[in-house]
């Protein structure tokens, strides 16, 4: 099977890395990766994990187009998640903290060993490449997996190297989705106008002007559930439209 490395485009490698300090949120990783990453190394899904990797304490965050894919809902599965990506993370060390690729990923591993994500929302995956930051000093190693439908992941060339420094450098710069998940006994109408904390950060994104696929891919949720919280804070306030509900909202103050 035919498996070269493609040729380096230096131009565009120095165009992509310039657009990385630009990075301010989420939405704009989201659209450097998939405008920009993605055309000079194609995968179709990242999945970034980092912290304790010995302990199990992880954190990660997800950039996709696939549907489903979004990192609440690897969040909501990370206990049987952890395991498997702390033997991919293993596996980096043995390898001399080089990247390394699984192709054909189904016929190498038994089904029973995989986490229950990857058999309902990644099952359409057949490849992954891995690589690493090792973080000395803070002590908070990350690896990056490049997860594609292909069977046969291709062989990066050199520009990789030079490109995952900023890479890891831009998401490191944004907040971690961690800070924003909350379960619905979490989400109490503590809040003014009896809007929950979730319904506060969605009004919040529509007072900037973003769109509802904008604060889906912003907040890691479906556009569907975008739409119901709306829904619900439109009955809230009494209004019919986005204007009138920025109109009449009125947001938390934040003590100190």
């Amino acid at each position: 099977m035919k498996n070269d490395v493609a040729k380096p485009n230096w131009d565009k490698l120095i165009e992509v890395i310039q657009r990385s300090y630009q990075i301010e949120s989420h939405l704009d990783f989201f659209n450097w990766q998939q405008n920009h990453v993605v055309p000079m190394f194609a995968h179709d899904i990242l999945i970034a994990v980092w912290g304790d990797f010995e302990k199990g304490e992880l954190n990660y965050d997800v950039s996709s187009k696939e549907h489903g894919i979004r990192t609440e809902t690897l969040v909501n599965s990370a206990q049987n998640f952890n395991s498997f990506v702390n033997s991919l993370y293993k596996n980096w060390l043995d390898n001399d903290k080089k990247w390394y690729r699984i192709n054909d990923f189904f016929s190498l591993i038994d089904d029973a060993d995989l986490p229950e994500f990857f058999n309902n929302e990644l099952k359409h995956i057949n490849s992954i490449m891995v690589y690493g930051v090792n973080d000395i000093r803070g002590k908070n190693d990350c690896i990056y997996m490049f997860l594609d439908k292909r069977s046969d992941f291709p062989i990066p060339n050199l520009m990789l190297g030079m490109l995952m420094p900023h890479l890891d450098a831009a998401l490191r710069r944004i907040e971690s989705f961690e800070s924003i998940y909350h379960t619905e006994e979490q989400e109490v109408n503590y809040f003014s106008q009896g809007l929950t904390e979730r319904e506060h950060e969605i009004l919040h994104w529509v007072k900037m002007g973003k769109t509802n696929t904008e604060i889906s891919l912003i907040l890691g949720i479906s556009l569907n559930t975008v739409k119901n919280h709306l829904k619900r804070i439109f009955s809230k306030l009494d209004v019919s439209t986005r204007a009138h509900a920025v109109a009449t909202y009125v947001p938390p103050k934040v003590n100190g």
